[in-house]
């Protein structure tokens, strides 16, 4: 027992003759917690916010970062905040201008918004109302729209009105204001519009986007003088600050159409094959006839108050009119221009066919 004792003390490491192990254990070394990344918020009102429409006719300087261009077409332009409201550029000449309604006066103003269903000074108020005339016989004409009863107006608080008119053409810019703080830059923002292209009107109408725009212009002919890469009216990363076509082919932040045709949404603006694979040339014009889109009897093109929306509307053969998805539309025997769908929607007719609705974009 006592031979085998020993055995196992000396297999145990409890002999003299063996050294003593010693076992180091190492302590890791922390890693260094990982930074957040921070991601810099641009304030609104820190980037530039004018935006010149695709054919370089105008230009109008948007209250912040949060509008966007809804629409840029031929003699019209919308833009969209979520939050604070809509504007609506409107422009005509020759027949347009003849079956336009033009608020050149404080009654006729009244007239005008009493035709939304509405009644003066209980659901309005019109809110100074000015009239002015440039050289060349350009008459202009502004004022506010204050609903009081908000539940007729779609929520907004105000609409801010303003026309330039002479014997040819005219140009209206109608705002519409979701909330109190946002009247003031929205004001800001109608007063910024400036007309750029070949018009009657031209002098009459620039303000501060005008300034703007030709900067804009400018540095493009520079750009381009220089070879850089980019197209007139883009940045140097090919995205576009004023509404233009970048250079790359892709399609610029404001929504504008890309060097290759198509629209931020797939379309395309010459009839080709957009994005996602469908033919938006499959069927021409709506399937309507030549004399059918430039005949006002046959369709005509409305636009809704709220928003500007267009939409094609043909005789139901009862009287009435309806669009392509069978909603009736009647026009009001007061004023032939006013026309409201069954629901009570008002929309308003320029006097246009089909043949602007399905007009190219130039």
């Amino acid at each position: 027992m006592t031979v085998a004792l020993s055995g196992v003390m000396t297999a145990c490491g409890f002999g003299g003759d063996k050294k003593d192990s010693v076992v180091v254990e190492s302590t890791p070394t922390p890693a260094p917690a990982k930074k957040a990344k921070v991601t810099p918020t641009v304030a609104a009102d820190a980037q530039n916010t004018t935006y010149t429409s695709k054919d370089k006719s105008v230009a109008i300087k948007l209250p912040d970062a949060t509008w966007a261009n809804k629409s840029d077409e031929t003699d019209m332009l919308s833009f969209e905040s979520p939050d604070q409201g809509k504007i609506l550029i409107l422009h005509g000449s020759g027949a347009d201008l003849e079956s336009a309604v033009i608020p050149n006066s404080q009654d006729m103003a009244v007239s005008m918004t009493q035709a939304e269903n509405m009644v003066n000074g209980t659901d309005f108020e019109i809110q100074d109302y000015k009239t002015e005339q440039k050289d060349g016989g350009i008459n202009i004409y502004s004022y506010t729209v204050k609903y009081k009863d908000t539940t007729k107006s779609d929520g907004y608080v105000y609409a801010i009105n303003k026309y330039f008119v002479n014997d040819s053409e005219y140009y209206s810019i109608v705002a519409s204001v979701k909330t109190e703080d946002a009247l003031k830059k929205v004001q800001e923002s109608v007063d910024s519009f400036a007309i750029l292209g070949d018009s009657t009107l031209k002098s009459a109408a620039t303000g501060s986007a005008a300034k703007s725009a030709g900067k804009s212009n400018s540095a493009s002919k520079d750009s381009t003088a220089s070879g850089d890469s980019s197209a007139a009216g883009t940045t140097s990363d090919g995205t576009s600050a004023d509404g233009s076509t970048a250079s790359d082919g892709s399609t610029s932040s404001d929504g504008s159409t890309s060097s290759d045709g198509t629209t931020s949404d797939g379309t395309s603006t010459d009839g080709s094959t957009s994005s996602d694979g469908s033919s938006s040339g499959a069927i021409v014009n709506g399937g309507f006839t030549d004399e059918q889109l430039s005949n006002t009897d046959e369709t005509r093109t409305i636009y809704r108050n709220s928003d500007g929306k267009p939409r094609v509307i043909v005789p139901d053969g009862n009287g009435k009119w309806m669009d392509n998805e069978g909603n009736r539309f009647t026009f009001s025997s007061e004023y032939d221009c006013d026309v409201y769908e069954e629901d009570g929607t008002s929309f308003y007719w320029h006097g246009e066919s089909a043949d602007v609705y399905y007009m190219p974009v130039q």
